[in-house]
């Protein structure tokens, strides 16, 4: 979730991962007509996922407020087309695909799914079903939607929750100074809200409504680095590798991208102490 300007600022560039001229340029003028045709409050370039044979760019809408948005992709960084909604029956056909099959690269690809073992004790039946299957852009919009979900991250007390419900950015934050953005406690989930406290007051209500990120597990997944080039605080996951949030010391300056192939890291046990 990288604003056009942060792209222009080279937040991404310094955080180790690149997009090509082609598609910087494009992101430059193609987002925010975007946000103009879809009438959105906000858009963002959210990250890059890697295929085999291609790339797809992904481009997050924000209509009014944060818990409500859409996502996009893109190969060139110019003609966007939404994902589809995710749905629990999206998640259970993908999940039934081998673990670590990557992405084709190829928009129109469909992948058939391996057949429904028989039961225990049951003949199978004379004529085998029709195979399953599930497209490319099924895939995509799961690993997108999963990745938001479990990684996507701000510091603490920049988004404000409003009377209506609604989460917007909070007029007030005026960023973390160096010592705060180096502790995960300073950040927050910003798709895992916490229960609400009928006994809160206003302003509690309206600041203290997220997961902090130090609930994450395992503990130690996120590891901070500060670039003082940029004068930014980096937290990367190990978790989903290619994810990163990111902070610029005393300024409101915050957002996070993904790039990487979508994959969840099975082998993290062995890489935390």
């Amino acid at each position: 979730m990288a604003s056009a300007a942060h792209i222009q600022y080279g937040v991404v560039s310094q955080s180790g991962v690149t997009l090509s001229l082609p598609h910087s340029a494009g992101l430059q003028s193609s987002l925010p007509l975007l946000q103009k045709n879809y009438k959105f409050t906000k858009v963002f370039f959210w990250g890059k996922l890697m295929g085999l044979t291609g790339e797809y760019l992904i481009a997050l809408g924000i209509e009014e407020s944060y818990n409500t948005k859409k996502f996009f992709f893109c190969q060139d960084g110019v003609s966007w087309a939404q994902l589809p909604l995710v749905t629990d029956e999206m998640v259970a056909l993908c999940g039934k695909l081998p673990a670590g099959k990557p992405l084709s690269g190829d928009v129109s690809k469909i992948d058939e799914l391996p057949p429904d073992p028989v039961p225990e004790g049951e003949e199978p039946p004379e004529e085998a079903p029709e195979p399953k299957t599930v497209t490319e852009v099924e895939r995509l919009a799961v690993m997108v939607g999963t990745i938001d979900t479990e990684c996507a991250m701000l510091p603490a007390g920049a988004l404000t929750k409003m009377p209506d419900g609604t989460v917007v950015d909070s007029p007030t934050y005026a960023g973390l100074d160096y010592a705060k953005a180096s502790v995960v406690s300073s950040l927050v989930l910003i798709n895992k809200p916490t229960a609400t406290n009928v006994l809160a007051d206003a302003t509690t209500a309206a600041t203290d409504f997220l997961t902090s990120a130090e609930t994450l597990a395992p503990k130690g997944a996120l590891v901070p680095k500060f670039d003082e080039s940029i004068n930014i605080v980096t937290w990367r996951s190990l978790l989903y590798p290619g994810f990163f949030a990111y902070t610029m010391v005393g300024f409101p300056m915050h957002g996070y991208c993904y790039f990487g192939t979508g994959e969840k890291n099975s082998d993290i046990a062995f890489m935390l102490p």
